[in-house]
């Protein structure tokens, strides 16, 4: 049962916290199980990257994107839409400028990751000038807590178009395949999103940025709702213990490069 005020279910989360899953959490515990206890309840800080930053200033481009469309008027067309992008990734670029500096990469490398962004928001902004006009963003960057599976994540976008629901996945990788992974994290997605609102998306569409054509849809059905449940469970009675012997490397000790131990 959920708290049913702010203060009881700040009480509660404390409470649970160890407990509370994410599908980044379940991945990480399914690629190696010492990588998420060295993460997840050492609490260790992730070494900075290229790659994490540059992925959370794309992620927060298309968020801020979003948010000045709902705000309107709409970019409408290929131009309005890549010069807003792009615009908005400039300046959060240069606001995270002090800590690009400190990964030690330098300007040549430093500008090949702006440009490679650049590159995917242009791609973006293409694909979505060529959606339908019926086509809704109802919310991005959605953070969905759900009582029933202990269970937290952050949808990128969620669209829908008459009844279809589509909840959407950005993805900066370089590699554009459907992974066991990928998987894992669309169906957690329609699990909690059937969660809160009462029922599940009918797509969960991967958006590989680096790929200018459109997302990879999910089809959601009971089968995959079903395992993911299953899922969810599994690795909870897997991670219910603090002792680290519980938690055996898998992945030959490359999960401690990630960290500051």
């Amino acid at each position: 049962m959920c708290p049913s005020s702010t203060k009881e279910y700040k009480s509660e989360v404390i409470r649970i916290e160890r407990r509370i899953l994410s599908p980044t959490a379940i991945n990480t515990y399914l690629s190696c199980p010492r990588k998420y206890y060295l993460r997840y309840i050492r609490k260790l800080r992730t070494k900075p990257s290229i790659h994490l930053i540059r992925g959370s200033l794309v992620h927060k481009t298309i968020h801020a994107f979003h948010e000045r469309c709902a705000r309107g008027p709409p970019c409408t067309s290929e131009t309005d839409a890549a010069e807003t992008l792009i615009k908005i990734f400039n300046r959060l670029w240069q606001d995270t400028k002090g800590d690009l500096d400190k990964l030690g990469l330098t300007p040549e490398q430093l500008q090949h990751y702006h440009d490679d962004s650049e590159l995917m928001l242009r791609n973006f902004g293409s694909w979505f000038s060529r959606q339908d006009p019926l086509t809704v963003v109802d919310a991005s960057e959605l953070k969905i807590f759900s009582c029933q599976h202990q269970l937290m994540g952050i949808v990128d976008a969620v669209t829908t178009k008459g009844d279809e629901v589509t909840l959407i996945d950005y993805k900066t990788s370089r590699d554009t395949t459907i992974t066991d992974e990928i998987m894992r994290q669309a169906v957690l997605y329609a699990i909690l999103y059937q969660d809160r609102y009462g029922r599940a998306p009918d797509i969960v569409a991967i958006h590989f940025l680096k790929d200018p054509g459109d997302p990879i849809p999910i089809f959601i059905d009971e089968f995959f709702l079903d395992y993911g449940e299953i899922l969810v469970e599994s690795v909870r009675e897997k991670t219910r213990s603090q002792e680290e012997n519980a938690y055996p490397c898998n992945c030959g000790g490359y999960c401690e490069r990630d960290f500051t131990l």
